[in-house]
């Protein structure tokens, strides 16, 4: 499930968020245990769900690297709190940042706080000497839909609150899929787009159940 609430940054429940940010559901599970996403708990008829914004897909993605580079969970998750105290509460404030790894030491630069650069965030105010990701966002946001791979797909948080759809379209990848895997062919039920549009609709697919 997908819903769309109005404020331009997407919303996810979590298994979707999962399968997007192409984590294991267990491990999402665990990360939001341990209080490194922060989802808002919207009722759905009758019911309270936690949902997941594309910010918070962004954040997915950047945990997977650092852990990929042998940082713990509590140590990301001091990171990140230390960067949120230093930065007067702002819990995005590391979308601003150019972070780097060293070591298992997770430092942290301002490009606006040059008093503060660089900050070993995982061990509080510490100094380190050498920055990387300069480019963090853009990167991340190339994890979750690597352009060259899918120049027909878009995940844009204002459409249908950021499911990767065809460029131009509403109509999901998802959809895609779906109408493939119940034996009916997509270009019958979506006669509008082209062989490459489903093709690469369904190549996101496989790539989203990729881990």
């Amino acid at each position: 499930m997908v819903a769309t609430m109005g404020f331009g940054v997407g919303a996810y429940s979590p298994s979707v968020a999962a399968r997007v940010a192409r984590i294991e559901y267990q491990n999402f599970q665990a990360w939001a245990k341990a209080n490194l996403l922060h989802p808002t708990p919207v009722a759905f008829d009758a019911k309270r769900e936690n949902i997941y914004t594309y910010r918070d897909l962004l954040l997915i993605r950047l945990i997977m690297r650092l852990r990929e580079k042998g940082v713990r969970t509590k140590e990301i998750k001091a990171a990140l709190e230390t960067i949120e105290m230093m930065s007067g509460g702002d819990r995005d404030a590391w979308m601003k940042a150019t972070i780097i790894v060293t070591d298992g030491v997770v430092a942290v630069f301002f490009p606006d706080k040059p008093e503060w650069n660089p900050v070993a965030a995982a061990l509080g105010t510490q100094k380190m000497a050498v920055v990387f990701f300069p480019n963090l966002i853009n990167e991340l946001k190339e994890e979750l839909l690597p352009a060259d791979r899918f120049p027909y797909i878009e995940i844009d948080p204002e459409v249908l609150g950021g499911a990767p759809v065809i460029k131009g379209t509403r109509i999901t990848t998802r959809a895609i899929a779906s109408v493939r895997e119940s034996g009916e062919n997509p270009k019958e039920a979506y006669p509008s787009l082209t062989d490459q549009q489903i093709a690469n609709a369904e190549a996101y697919e496989e790539f989203l159940a990729e881990t």
